[in-house]
């Protein structure tokens, strides 16, 4: 006889037919079923145990459908054989597309890939459960009335018919079990004289009504639980209990067409569970036509959070205090979402912080996990050629042999040498520090360290490529697993484990071992279902990604007292005092069917409305999703929250959704929170949300933010609240205590212009860089850097060892050799590598050497017709005996800076008229600096000017040397923009007139014509007009010049006092070709936000700020 035991959420439906077993068992009723939910066995199981004890509860079988078949099975026989997994299904399913896309043209360009894969396997899993097969679908292809649906359709019927021939082949689908089961009830009598009982189902798929059939002919009596209130559907299926309505009727045909007695429905009396009227009212009255009055809300709360993080706050700040108050034990509260994954991250995070025991019950994707991460890239980097890329995806799992550090040395090296593909199997030879003049012993032993490393990690992989070159799906899957052996991955997983265990995180331990299990299932599913058929590296790796893809790792419960947290269409709870749900938002949760599938709901409905018995309308689906926020809400018994985030993760609004308006339109007086309405300090129940809750009400001065702070300046979290204090204040970077900083950047400092500028240009930018030393990585290439020393190079030799005059005089031929010599002089000396390095590095020295060429010749020119003559070639100052002492300034703490460097060219003019000789600084410049005085102002642009004050100063006094200027030599060969009409000659005038100088030159007609015969302009930036000296900013007066020199030693001065005070914030300059943020490789490190003030420049006209200096003044 079939027994419908009716009653809505909370009746007591479990908790009867409990009583029902225990009644039976107790009476010596030996053949007792229990059949549930897979996801509720376990938990039914252990209730049963509970209230019959070991030796009554043995006379009960509890089973999940997917046991039952293999309880059938063991009995009777039909489950030997090969069983699918959920991969082996995905390759064959792959396997099936690959063999029919010939014929295919509806899903002809789907085909090529794997991405149709999974949806043709959900679609044959619902075919399956439907009992819908090839047949079927071409029946029902002849009557389609919409456009292309019966070549769908055919098409779909022929990948599944292909599909389904190439399981029989070997394999038994476990999708295939109730059918199997279904027939092997209908030969053995499995359910005679049983007393079955069935709870926790909505409905019943045609495959389960297969076996639910003989069930109700052979057993004494089927007893079923369903979740409604009466077997009349007024609603006419778009009612809450709709579906179960139309299950229970389902149940009854069924019955009655095997013969089957069916007895009055019996019906429970309603709100058993609940303690309070309001969830009993709520329960009622959620999503039904016809409510009640309302009732007053006192154990129903609602929270709008700003997003998906406070919510996550609020939750479990609301959890720790029911813990603290005692109101119940933590495995009484579950926390349910619809979609449980959009909080992964985020839920459990906060959970951490409230320090709350907790298991989430959600299915994980293994696709990242590193162990797949590895041998995936395993075959990527066979697959590319050993591309480097692929290389350290395989080594950043950290389960080789390498540590982390060694791993980071060769990424280092391979981004300096730019070693990728066949560069991996030849010896590591080259300079760990990239272009070096040579070795010192510490890149020794760092380059033997990374030949080692590059040895370890290439010899199991060049083994693994050679095993896979021709290869079938055995020798594959062979392959990868010694692949595994080789590198010792087993062995480095156990230790990781370990130390995962030690460091107090048993489940991720358990997680990492468990790793290797699935691996290994991937791997035999991938060798049987492929077996000997020759397999390209490449698809083995897309079917290797597609099976990976297609399984999941799940947990189970590591404590006994643990909040569930899960999704409400999988969550299983043993009778909840509390229940959290989360994202009750608008398309959330009730949610807003999306797609369906391979078929659209359209289609579904039309096919439905056609006979073939598919599971889902659109209509349908929706009444599923009413039904699951139901039953969530329906499920606490003393306590309910719901909370909604007023936008999500990526900042999209929400809106609260029907759930949240029907619980408004049951209850009254429902209190809605938001953090601004929650109690000061309420939040702040755990140590990290009681700091998180001081740093968010810093400086509010009031007494919890008081309190809170006295509570952690007290203990190991003061450097955490003077932290605090900085960023509130938006503190300047600075030493707490300026010795520190005196000896880090030692009480008589040495420091080069260039660092100089660097410090104007932003404090903190030097500190990373000069103190800390945190340089950026350089890859061994003719960058601009590498370029504008080759060029310094080749002019100072050229000038140095030859001459103006014979340069101005040599062949363009000549000239060519004699640069291409000095260039493999150089790049053999300065660069340990060869000139012919590569293709790119020769054609890139090639370009070199022909703007060498131009510029030498240029300035050969410029010196031929100058009475200035260079004495002196990359000038040492305050670094080498022969060189010019630096120049040392004292400091007001008693300490000193002194100026080094390296001048690029001295020029002397030994003036017989007055017996004066004059001194100008030349500097090189391949970029494309310009100089301007009112740079000075801000401390850049002072490089030469600083030569020039330690030359004036240091340099042989006895000989009288004056200051006559500073000049910039551009030593690249500009890109002028012409005209293609242009004439040869203009375009010469215009590339020369972008070669000219820039820079200061003292404005005595006698010097500007000593440094051009003509003073036309052709070379300096300044000209005599009417016999006096016009240079629009260029040229200056001696007294001026004098300041500029003083202005410039001030500035130095005033550099290394604010040092030794400790002065290094983040206070970038920007202004006219200036922007100290831009390309910052300290960026991350610095924590200036963008709209943080910057030092802007003004600069003022060059008359200006040739005033202000020779004042002293700074800008403003």
């Amino acid at each position: 006889m079939l027994h419908l035991l009716l009653g809505r959420a909370g009746s007591g439906k479990t908790t009867t037919l409990r009583a029902r077993l225990h009644q039976h068992a107790a009476a010596g009723q030996e053949r007792l079923v229990l059949l549930v939910p897979e996801q509720a066995s376990f938990d039914n199981e252990r209730a049963l145990l509970r209230l019959l004890g070991p030796k009554a509860a043995q006379n009960v079988q509890v089973y999940s459908f997917s046991r039952l078949c293999d309880a059938l099975a063991r009995r009777y026989g039909g489950g030997a054989g090969r069983r699918l997994d959920d991969g082996g299904r995905a390759i064959l399913m792959s396997q099936a597309v690959e063999q029919v896309k010939d014929t295919l043209q509806y899903y002809r360009r789907s085909a090529r890939g794997t991405e149709l894969v999974p949806m043709l396997l959900d679609a044959n899993a619902e075919f399956k459960s439907c009992g819908v097969g090839a047949e079927e679908l071409r029946k029902a292809a002849t009557g389609a009335e919409m456009p292309m649906l019966g070549e769908k359709l055919n098409e779909l019927a022929r990948i599944l018919e292909c599909y389904d021939a190439l399981v029989r082949q070997s394999w038994l689908d476990p999708q295939d079990d109730l059918t199997r089961a279904a027939a092997c009830l209908q030969q053995h009598r499995f359910f005679a004289d049983a007393l079955v009982y069935i709870d926790g189902f909505q409905s019943f798929t045609k495959q389960q009504y297969g076996v639910l059939r003989p069930m109700l002919r052979q057993a004494a009596d089927v007893t079923v639980s369903l979740c409604a209130d009466s077997l009349a559907d007024p609603e006419q299926g778009m009612g809450v209990f709709s579906i179960v309505r139309q299950t229970a009727a389902g149940l009854i045909r069924a019955a009655k067409e095997e013969d089957v007695r069916v007895a009055p429905p019996e019906v429970l009396p309603c709100g058993v569970r609940f303690q309070s009227d309001d969830l009993k009212a709520l329960e009622a009255s959620l999503y039904r036509t016809e409510k009640p009055a309302p009732q007053p809300a006192e154990n129903v709360f609602l929270y709008e959070a700003s997003d998906p993080y406070d919510e996550a706050a609020y939750t479990a700040a609301a959890v720790r205090h029911l813990l603290m108050e005692g109101f119940c034990r933590a495995r009484d509260i579950a926390i349910v979402a619809r979609d449980i994954d959009s909080y992964h991250g985020i839920m459990d995070t906060a959970l951490d912080a409230y320090e709350i025991p907790y298991f989430m019950d959600e299915a994980r994707d293994i696709t990242h996990e590193p162990l797949m991460r590895m041998i995936l890239a395993a075959f990527a980097v066979v697959r590319t050629g050993f591309d480097s890329e692929a290389v350290f995806t395989y080594l950043k799992t950290e389960l080789t042999d390498l540590s982390p550090d060694t791993t980071a040395a060769l990424e280092n090296y391979c981004f300096v040498w730019h070693i990728s593909g066949r560069a991996w199997h030849s010896s590591f030879t080259a300079n760990p520090e990239g272009f070096a003049k040579a070795f010192t012993d510490k890149s020794k032993e760092q380059l033997v360290t990374l030949e080692r490393a590059r040895k370890t990690i290439v010899s199991p992989l060049e083994a693994f490529a050679a095993a896979t070159a021709d290869a079938d799906g055995v020798a594959l899957a062979k392959a990868a697993y010694q692949l595994l052996q080789d590198a010792h991955v087993p062995a480095n997983l156990k230790a990781l484990a370990a130390s995962l265990e030690r460091a107090g995180q048993p489940a991720l331990a358990d997680d990492t071992l468990r790793l290797w299990d699935l691996l290994m299932q991937v791997l035999d599913q991938c060798a049987l279902v492929l077996g000997t058929q020759p397999v390209t590296r490449s698809r083995f790796e897309e079917l290797m990604r597609l099976v990976l893809s297609n399984s999941q790792m799940a947990s189970i419960p590591q404590g006994v007292d643990e909040v569930t947290v899960g999704a409400a269409d999988r969550i299983r709870t043993e009778a909840p005092k509390v229940v959290f749900v989360l994202d009750a938002a608008k398309d959330d949760f009730p949610k807003t069917p999306g797609t369906a599938g391979v078929l659209s709901f359209a289609e579904r409905l039309s096919l439905i409305r056609g006979g073939l018995p598919l599971n889902d309308t659109l209509e349908g689906v929706d009444v599923q999703e009413r039904f699951l926020a139901y039953a969530a809400v329906s499920a606490p018994s003393r306590r309910l929250y719901l909370s909604w985030p007023a936008s999500g993760t990526d900042g999209a609004a929400k809106l609260p959704s029907s759930l949240i308006s029907q619980v408004r339109e049951t209850l009254s007086g429902v209190p809605l929170q938001t953090a601004a309405t929650l109690p000061v300090g309420w939040l702040a129940c755990s140590r990290k949300a009681a700091f998180a809750q001081l740093a968010r009400t810093w400086r509010h001065r009031t007494p919890e933010e008081a309190a809170l702070r006295e509570l952690f300046s007290a203990d190991a979290d003061a450097p955490r609240v003077s932290a605090l204090e900085r960023a509130a204040v938006r503190a300047p970077q600075q030493f707490a205590d300026a010795a520190c900083a005196q000896e880090l950047f030692h009480r008589d400092m040495r420091l080069s212009a260039s660092q100089a500028e660097v410090y104007a240009l932003c404090p903190f930018q030097y500190f990373c860089r000069y103190g800390l030393q945190a340089r950026e990585r350089r890859a061994a290439e003719l960058d601009p850097m590498e370029y504008g020393s080759l060029m310094h190079y080749l002019l100072e030799h050229l000038f140095r060892d030859t001459g103006a005059k014979k340069l101005h005089s040599m062949e363009q031929a000549q000239l060519q050799e004699l640069i291409h010599s000095l260039l493999q002089t150089y790049v053999k000396e300065n660069l340990g590598v060869s000139g012919e390095k590569e293709p790119r590095f020769a054609f890139l020295l090639g370009r070199v050497a022909a703007a060498a060429a131009v510029v030498a010749a240029h300035i050969a020119e410029e010196l031929c017709q100058s009475n200035f003559k260079p004495v002196n070639f990359e000038l040492p100052i305050g670094q080498q005996p022969d060189g010019v002492p630096g120049l040392r300034l004292p400091l007001e703490d008693g300490g000193s800076v002194e100026l080094i460097g390296k001048v690029d060219r001295v020029d002397v003019w030994d003036n017989e008229v007055d017996q004066t000789k004059w001194l100008r600084v030349v500097d090189y410049k391949t970029g494309k600096k310009k100089f301007r005085v009112s740079d000075v102002l801000y401390g850049m642009n002072m490089q030469m000017l600083l030569y020039l004050a330690a030359l004036y100063e240091n340099g042989a006094p006895q000989q009288k040397l004056k200051p006559a200027g500073v000049l910039y030599m551009p030593a690249a060969v500009p890109a002028a923009s012409v005209d293609r009409r242009m004439p040869a000659e203009k375009q010469l005038q215009k590339q020369e007139a972008e070669l000219c100088m820039s820079g200061l030159v003292r404005d005595d007609p006698a010097i500007v014509r000593a440094m051009e015969e003509e003073a036309a302009g052709r070379y300096l930036p300044v000209k005599l007009k009417n016999g006096e000296p016009d240079g629009k900013g260029s040229a200056v007066s001696g007294p001026e010049l004098e300041a500029l020199l003083a202005y410039v030693q001030n500035r130095i001065r005033e550099m290394a006092q604010q040092l030794h005070k400790g002065a290094v914030q983040a206070s970038p300059l920007v202004g006219k070709g200036y922007d100290a943020c831009a390309w910052c490789p300290y960026a991350p490190v610095c924590g200036r936000e963008q709209d943080d003030p910057v030092r802007e420049m003004n600069p003022p006209k060059p008359e200006e700020a040739l005033q202000m200096i020779s004042k002293g003044g700074k800008p403003e």
